[in-house]
């Protein structure tokens, strides 16, 4: 998906000033998430950049802190920051975020550096039952204390939703199934290829793309919301041994 003229120039402007600021201390300058895929929507999405040092210490934190309060204002995230190192040595920690980044990024100045990074899949199973597991802690914590208030309970569960999508993808990859970067896609192919359906999944990603307004019965989509995620999990448990991941 092309961008639109007014994002392209403030990613543009971004960069320059990255470059203009590190020089030589710059590896890689990327930019990630949905700008760089399609389901970027001006005013609404954020512009997420990943920049990449030689070594990363005080001073870069010192000089990108000056510049990010004009950043915010141009569209953009604090961006990841990360040095060779950590890069290397994170991969077994951060494998969820590392293939994603991969799997959907341009870069802007540099180095092509996701595009040979290589993750266990081991790890990338370790993270998406913990992640999976977690959430649905946290969601059950959720509702105990916000349950009442049904306007913090309906964006609680809209703004949730992402996370389990990320986990679908990222269990589609352990399958040998490269995952589509737009959501939808990825709850399609998902739905078809572990032969179950998570409706409320479904359609509070649909009010979350701005395609439904609300989700009615909240109580009653939260509990059929809290089945699908339990669901999720105990596939992550049947379905994924170790002896069936794919290698990536």
């Amino acid at each position: 998906m092309s961008l639109d003229a007014n994002t392209e120039k403030a990613i543009a402007q971004i960069a320059e000033q990255v470059r203009q600021v590190f020089g030589a201390e710059l590896v890689s300058l990327v930019l990630y998430g949905s700008a760089a895929g399609e389901d970027f929507a001006p005013g609404r999405s954020d512009l997420n950049f990943a920049i990449i040092f030689e070594q990363l210490g005080f001073a870069q934190l010192k000089a990108l802190h000056q510049h990010l309060p004009a950043w915010r204002k141009l569209g953009a995230a604090t961006p990841l920051l990360l040095d060779r190192r950590f890069l290397e040595r994170g991969r077994d920690v951060f494998p969820t975020e590392f293939l994603d980044i991969k799997a959907q990024h341009r870069v802007l100045y540099g180095e092509e550096i996701f595009a040979t990074l290589s993750i266990d899949p081991r790890h990338l199973r370790y993270q998406s039952e913990h992640e999976a597991r977690s959430k649905l802690l946290r969601l059950r914590a959720l509702y105990v204390e916000v349950g009442a208030d049904q306007k913090r309970l309906s964006a609680m569960m809209v703004d949730s939703v992402k996370s389990f999508l990320i986990i679908m993808r990222n269990l589609l990859r352990l399958r040998g199934l490269e995952g589509h970067p737009r959501y939808m896609n990825v709850l399609d192919r998902f739905e078809r290829h572990v032969s179950i359906s998570f409706p409320i999944m479904r359609q509070l990603l649909r009010v979350k793309l701005g395609l439904e307004r609300s989700v009615g019965g909240l109580d009653d989509a939260f509990a059929a919301y809290l089945d699908e995620v339990e669901r999720l999990v105990n596939l992550i448990d049947r379905n994924l041994p170790e002896s069936m991941l794919a290698p990536r």
